[in-house]
C-alpha cells in the first residue's frame, strides 16, 4: 500500500489512518546543531508527533544565487533526525515567514536596488523566488511521507491576509502552483490566507477555540486545526518581559480546544532558541519593538533546553489526545448539546462566590460510529481562584460530585470508549491521562489525596480483580459488566489488574506529578546557578581611526546597496572647514541608531533610544580638517506587515541646521460629535472649533473609546524640510496634514509607527497635523517634528566600510571598543545544563564565542543574561564583546 497524507474535514489521514496533529515549532536555525537531537528527543517524551519549522530563506541564500545549507541551517540533516526519531515534519517555505525574523525572512538584496513589490507576482519577485524554490524544492520533495519521509503537510506563504498587500491574493496560488510544480506532494494549506481548494488553518491563543468554531459554521468542510498556538510571546529591547500566558492559561486553552472538536494544534513556539548574530527582527507597535537576543518566547521549552510548567502541562494533554484525539475530535466536533445535567454551586453571600456554566456539554451526534453513539462529555470550568464542586448527573441517573481546581476545566465523559478493547468508561471523576492497548494500561491521575471514583463496562466478566493496596479491597466492586472503583489519590499512586484468561487490564491510579511524568526517568533537580567573574582586557576598533579600506561614496546610501544587509556599517564624512562651523545636524533618514565619533572623539548617539528618537546633534568644530564617523547599527527589519524590506542605515547625507521638537504636548482632542463628521475633521482649525480636551499629552491622555481626534497646529518657516516620526499603540487610524492623509494604519500595516516627510503638505506659518486612531485605550504615544535646511548639507566627502573590527592596539578613552576575556573548559563543570553571559554595565554591542556570533546585547531589558551554546565550547575559550560606549565594569559566566 502507497503512502498518502490527506487533509479532510476531520483533520489529518495518514495511509488512510486518522492522525490527531500534536506539533510543536522547533526553528532549526535558532539552535545550534548540536542541541538538536536532545530537543526533538524531549519533544518525542512530551508526547509530540510532529515538528513544524519555518525555512528562511535569507539564511539559506544570503546573496543572490548563493546558498547555504551548513552547520545550523543544514535543513535536510533537521528533518532526517526527526525522521530518524519517529517525528513527522510540517515545512514552511514562505517565501515570507514572519517568525520574529529579519525582514521575515526575505533576503535584504532583494530590495537593495529598485522597487520589488513583495509578496505578490511582481516578476521580479516572483524570478527570485522560483529560483529559491528550486534550490530548496529539492530537499523538501524527496522527504515527503508519500516518499518514505517525515513531511506531511506544507504551508502556502504565511498569514497572507495580514500581508497590508492587499489585492495580492492570487499570489498564494502562484506559490502553491510552484511548489506542485517542484514535487511537492503532501497537502498545502494556507493560515490566514483562505484561498478557495485549500484547507485553511488559524492562528491565536484567547478564544482560539471560538475562531475554530466560527469557520467551521462558515465552511463547513474546513478542518478545525491550529497552525499556530501562541502559548507564549516575543520579548522586545526595552520592553516587559513577556510572562503574561500562564500554564494554567494553556491548559484551559488546551482543553477548550479539545472541547470544540480541534484535530490538531501545533505550539507557537514549543522550543523558541536564540537570535544569533544580527537576525532578530522588528515588528509593528512602535519604534523599539526589535527582538531581543533571546527568543525564549516564554515556552513549554526555555531557551538553554529546558523544560517549563508548560511542558508538563502540555505533555498531559498530548497523551490523552494521542490515545483519545483521533476518535474523540470528530465526535466533538459535530456533537449537539444534553446528555449529561450540571448543576453548579450557588453563590453564598460571605460563604462562596459559586460555580461557573460548564464550558461546553454535548452528547454525540446521530451520525457518530456506532461505538460512540452513546457519549456524553461536559467540560467543567471554573475560573474562580478556589476549588468549587459541581453536581453532575449522567445519562445513567448515576451522580457524581466533582471538585474542579482553580482556574482550570475538567472534562466528564460517559461512555468513552477505550479503543477497540470493548471496554468503555461510562463514568468517572478523575482526569484521564491516556489509555494504552499495547500494554492494556488506563491512566487516572488527579491532586495528591484527591477522592474519585471510575466506573467501567466490560466486555465479559473477568477472572479477578487485584488492587496493589488493601486500602481498596472494600472499594472496588463488580456488578454484572460494570466495574466500580471508589479511591482516592496517593503519592506513590495504585494499581489495580482485572483479568481475563487470555489478556489484562491495568488501572493506575497517579497523582499529576506522577502523571506528568509518566512513562519516564525522573527528571532532574533544578540545579543552582554558579557565577564567575572575567578578567577582561578592551582593545581600539580599527575601524573607528583607520584611513585604509575605505570605499568612497558620492552621498550616503543604504546599507543594503553598499554590501551590507546586515549588522554594523560606517559612514565616513571628511569636512574641510575655511571658518569655524556651529551648527545643529540632522540625521532625518537614519535608520536605526548611530554612534558619532569626531575626530575619534565620541560625540553622542543618534537614531531610537529607549527615551525617543535623536536625529540631531550639536556640531561646533573650528576652521580646518575634520574627521566624522557614523557607526550606524541595523537593529533588524520589519518582520510583518506593509512595510517588509526597509532600507537601513544612513539614507541620506547629514544637514545644517536642523532642529528637533517634542510635540506630545499641545494636542487638542474630538471624540463626540466629530465621529459623525468623517475626515472633514482632520482638516479643523483647534482656534475654531471647541475641544472635548485640550492641551493633551500623547503619552498621558486618560481616555478610552472607539474613535478619538487628536489635532495639533504647528509653525513652518519656509525654505526648510519637515519629518514627523509618531510612535505608539498598534491601533488602527490615519495621520493628516492640513486634511491630505498620509498614511492610514493598523496593526498589519504601519501600525503605531508612523515616519513620513511632510514638507509637500505644508505652507509657512500655521498647519494642523491630525491623528486619528481608533479603538483608544489610553496606551502611551510620542511625537516628533524634526525640520532642518535641505539646502544645506553637510560639506563633505563621503565613504563607507562595512563592519567592525578588533585590533591589537589598547582602546581609546571613550568611543567603541572591543572588550576580549579568555577562560578554559576545564574551569566549568563537565556537565553544563545552561551557559550564559552578564555584561554587567557595558551598555550595548555584540557578542562572539570563539569566533561564532552569538546576537546583540543592549542593557535596557527584558534581557540581561545571553547565552553561550554549550557546543560551541574548545578546550581554551575566548569571549570578544564589541561595545559601543561603556566598556568597564564586570562581566560574568553564570552557569548551572
Amino acid at each position: 500500500m502507497s503512502a498518502t497524507v490527506s487533509v479532510g474535514r476531520n483533520g489529518i489521514e495518514l495511509d488512510g489512518q486518522p492522525f490527531y496533529l500534536l506539533s510543536g515549532c522547533i526553528h532549526y536555525f535558532r539552535w545550534p546543531r548540536a542541541e538538536w537531537r536532545p530537543l526533538l528527543e524531549q519533544a518525542r517524551w512530551a508526547g509530540l508527533n510532529t515538528i513544524d519549522t519555518v525555512i528562511p530563506w535569507n539564511r539559506h541564500e544570503p546573496q543572490p544565487g548563493v546558498f547555504d545549507f551548513s552547520d545550523e541551517a543544514d535543513l535536510g540533516a533537521f528533518l532526517d533526525l526527526c525522521h530518524e526519531l519517529g517525528l513527522k515534519a510540517i515545512v514552511r517555505p514562505g517565501p515570507y515567514i514572519c517568525a520574529e525574523w529579519e525582514n521575515g525572512g526575505l533576503p535584504a538584496w532583494l530590495t537593495a536596488s529598485g522597487d520589488v513589490r513583495l509578496r505578490t507576482d511582481d516578476p521580479a519577485f516572483i524570478t527570485a523566488v522560483l529560483r529559491w524554490f528550486d534550490t530548496l524544492m529539492p530537499i523538501l520533495a524527496p522527504r515527503q511521507h508519500t516518499r518514505g519521509g517525515p513531511i506531511i503537510l506544507c504551508q502556502i506563504e504565511n498569514e497572507h491576509w495580514a500581508s497590508g498587500v492587499y489585492g495580492a491574493d492570487e499570489h498564494q496560488l502562484t506559490l502553491a502552483r510552484a511548489a506542485l510544480e517542484r514535487g511537492i506532494e503532501v497537502p498545502q494549506y494556507t493560515c490566514m490566507g483562505a484561498t478557495p481548494g485549500y484547507p485553511e488553518f488559524r492562528n491565536g491563543w484567547s478564544g482560539i477555540a471560538e475562531k475554530l468554531v466560527q469557520t467551521r459554521q462558515l465552511w463547513p468542510d474546513n478542518p478545525m486545526i491550529v497552525s499556530e498556538l501562541w502559548s507564549g510571546w516575543f520579548d522586545n529591547w526595552g520592553g516587559q518581559r513577556q510572562t503574561r500566558k500562564t500554564a494554567a492559561k494553556l491548559d484551559i486553552t488546551l482543553h477548550q480546544l479539545t472541547a470544540v472538536g480541534c484535530a490538531g494544534f501545533s505550539h507557537w513556539m514549543w522550543a523558541g532558541g536564540t537570535n544569533f548574530g544580527y537576525w532578530g527582527g522588528r515588528t509593528v507597535g512602535g519604534d523599539l519593538i526589535h527582538m531581543t537576543t533571546s527568543y525564549d518566547y516564554d515556552a513549554p521549552v526555555d531557551e538553554y533546553g529546558r523544560l517549563t510548567e508548560k511542558a508538563l502541562v502540555a505533555r498531559r494533554h498530548h497523551l490523552f489526545l494521542s490515545c483519545f484525539g483521533a476518535a474523540l475530535s470528530a465526535v466533538l466536533a459535530d456533537a449537539v448539546h444534553g446528555g449529561i445535567t450540571v448543576i453548579p454551586p450557588a453563590a453564598i453571600a460571605g460563604r462562596s462566590e459559586g460555580g461557573a456554566q460548564p464550558y461546553r456539554t454535548v452528547r454525540a451526534s446521530p451520525t457518530a460510529p456506532p461505538a460512540w453513539r452513546d457519549f456524553c462529555a461536559t467540560f467543567l470550568a471554573n475560573p474562580s481562584l478556589e476549588a468549587t464542586t459541581y453536581e453532575v448527573f449522567m445519562p445513567s441517573g448515576e451522580h457524581l460530585s466533582v471538585e474542579v481546581e482553580p482556574t482550570s476545566i475538567r472534562p466528564i465523559f460517559a461512555n468513552l470508549p477505550l479503543g477497540e478493547s470493548g471496554i468503555t468508561i461510562a463514568s468517572h471523576t478523575g482526569r484521564i491521562l491516556g489509555y494504552w492497548p499495547e500494554q492494556g494500561t488506563l491512566v487516572i491521575y488527579g491532586r495528591e489525596g484527591e477522592q474519585g471514583s471510575l466506573t467501567l463496562r466490560l466486555p465479559s466478566s473477568p477472572d479477578g480483580v487485584y488492587a496493589d493496596d488493601a486500602g481498596l479491597t472494600g472499594r472496588v466492586t463488580l456488578c454484572n459488566d460494570l466495574l466500580r472503583i471508589d479511591y482516592w489519590i496517593t503519592a506513590e499512586g495504585r494499581r489495580i489488574e482485572v483479568d481475563w484468561e487470555d489478556h489484562a487490564l491495568l488501572i493506575e491510579l497517579l497523582p499529576q506529578m506522577l502523571a506528568e511524568r509518566y512513562g519516564s526517568q525522573p527528571l532532574p533537580p533544578p540545579s543552582q546557578p554558579r557565577r564567575t567573574i572575567l578578567t577582561t582586557r578592551a582593545f581600539a576598533v580599527v575601524e573607528a581611526t583607520d584611513d585604509a579600506g575605505w570605499q568612497p561614496i558620492a552621498a550616503p546610501a543604504p546599507l543594503e546597496q553598499l554590501g551590507c544587509p546586515y549588522g554594523y556599517g560606517w559612514y565616513r564624512a571628511e569636512i574641510e572647514l575655511d571658518t569655524p562651523l556651529n551648527t545643529t545636524i540632522a540625521a532625518p533618514e537614519l535608520r536605526d541608531r548611530a554612534l558619532v565619533l569626531i575626530n575619534g572623539e565620541f560625540a553622542g548617539v543618534l537614531g531610537v533610544a529607549p527615551t525617543g528618537p535623536r536625529y540631531t546633534l550639536a556640531l561646533d568644530l573650528p576652521a580646518g580638517r575634520h574627521d566624522l564617523r557614523l557607526l550606524v547599527d541595523n537593529l533588524g527589519r520589519f518582520n510583518y506587515g506593509l512595510n517588509l524590506g526597509e532600507r537601513k542605515g544612513l539614507l541620506a547625507p547629514l544637514y545644517l541646521d536642523g532642529n528637533q521638537v517634542d510635540i506630545s504636548a499641545g494636542w487638542y482632542a474630538y471624540w463626540q460629535e466629530v465621529q459623525f463628521a468623517g475626515e472633514a475633521v482632520a482638516n479643523i482649525k483647534p482656534w475654531a472649533a471647541r475641544p472635548d480636551a485640550s492641551n493633551v499629552h500623547l503619552s498621558r491622555f486618560a481616555w478610552a473609546g472607539p474613535m478619538v481626534w487628536l489635532i495639533r497646529p504647528i509653525e513652518v518657516q519656509a525654505g526648510r524640510r519637515y519629518r514627523v516620526h509618531i510612535t505608539g499603540d498598534r491601533n488602527s487610524g490615519a495621520f493628516f496634514v492640513n486634511g491630505v492623509a498620509v498614511e492610514r494604519f493598523s496593526r498589519h500595516r504601519s501600525g503605531g509607527l508612523i515616519d513620513a516627510d511632510i514638507t509637500d503638505l505644508l505652507q509657512p506659518g500655521t498647519n494642523t497635523l491630525a491623528l486619528q486612531i481608533l479603538n483608544y485605550a489610553g496606551a502611551p504615544w510620542r511625537a516628533t517634528l524634526i525640520s532642518y535646511d535641505a539646502n544645506q548639507p553637510l560639506p563633505a566627502q563621503w565613504s563607507f566600510r562595512a563592519g567592525v573590527t578588533v585590533s591589537d592596539q589598547p582602546a581609546p578613552p571613550t568611543g567603541p571598543a572591543f572588550v576580549q576575556a579568555v577562560f578554559a573548559r576545564a574551569d566549568l563543570p563537565a556537565a553544563i545544563q545552561r551557559l550564559a553571559l552578564r555584561p554587567g554595565t557595558l551598555d550595548k554591542g555584540q557578542i562572539w564565542l570563539n569566533g561564532q556570533n552569538c546576537g546583540r546585547f543592549w542593557q535596557i531589558g527584558p534581557q540581561e543574561a545571553y547565552k553561550l551554546p554549550v557546543s560551541w565550547l574548545a578546550a581554551h575559550n575566548e569571549l570578544l564583546l564589541f561595545v559601543e560606549q561603556q566598556r568597564s565594569g564586570a562581566v560574568e559566566l553564570v552557569y548551572e
